[in-house]
């Protein structure tokens, strides 16, 4: 059976920044495997913590990390879509002028940050269990940059709204991820990018993939798929391009979806 079955995670699946899915879902995903439908995990976390969402399955995913900057499979990275390195050092050295703001660098194999007693550091390590590493200098990373985050602990879009955004909105993708997030990666690269290239990967039509999401990052991915769903607590502006709009993520909207295929 030639389909996709691809989902976002935090507030698509499981409240942001946790691992609460309920157990039913494995079972389901193990179900849909066994009909031979290819499902995908698609999130900004990096592959460090997405991986460990479905435990023992992890091998028979594939798995959109980093906001569609890294495609992985078997533990490995088969495309990714890196940012130039004047890009991701003018972007990162603007964001942290940005009162109240903090920001990590991802390179796919490894996440970056300066303060390791920032509240954004322990809620990476702690809360989405990334792995990272301390640095003194963003001349530290010598490995490409696929994706920069900056966060805010209250309202991260609107803290970047007045000079930020205008400011890098034609050089990079950025977009929102969270009320906590904003996502900065290459100007071409997206969720929905990396849905299309594992389409053509994998030989299976736009008509027949599934495709759940809840924030502006998941937009394209939606549109990417022939058959799109946002959950009931997404933002107004995806919930205006999904084919339907099912129950909120915790009332496990997907999974009675999916349970459907």
């Amino acid at each position: 059976m030639n389909k996709i079955v691809i989902s976002d995670v935090d507030g698509t699946l499981v409240k942001d920044g946790t691992f609460d899915i309920n157990p039913e879902y494995c079972e389901v995903v193990k179900e849909l495997l066994g009909k031979g439908i290819q499902v995908v995990i698609s999130s900004g976390r990096s592959f460090s913590s997405a991986s460990k969402l479905l435990g023992s399955l992890v091998n028979d995913l594939y798995f959109i990390c980093d906001g569609g900057t890294s495609i992985w499979k078997n533990g490995k990275i088969i495309k990714s879509f890196p940012m130039e390195e004047s890009l991701w050092k003018g972007l990162f050295r603007d964001a942290m002028k940005i009162p109240g703001c903090d920001g990590f660098i991802s390179t796919g194999a490894a996440g970056y940050a300066l303060d390791p007693d920032s509240e954004m550091y322990h809620w990476l390590t702690e809360s989405y269990g990334f792995e990272m590493t301390p640095m003194k200098d963003i001349e530290d990373i010598k490995d490409p940059v696929i994706k920069f985050s900056i966060f805010h602990g209250v309202d991260c879009e609107e803290a970047c709204r007045e000079s930020f955004t205008p400011k890098w909105k034609d050089k990079a993708k950025i977009a929102s991820a969270g009320s906590a997030w904003m996502d900065c990666v290459e100007k071409h690269a997206s969720k929905g990018t990396a849905l299309k290239w594992l389409q053509e990967y994998l030989g299976i039509s736009k008509e027949d993939t599934y495709a759940f999401g809840d924030n502006i990052n998941d937009m394209e991915m939606l549109k990417n798929a022939g058959h799109s769903y946002a959950v009931g607590n997404a933002r107004d502006e995806l919930k205006a391009v999904a084919d339907e709009v099912i129950k909120p993520y915790w009332e496990d909207g997907v999974l009675e979806v999916l349970k459907s295929l």
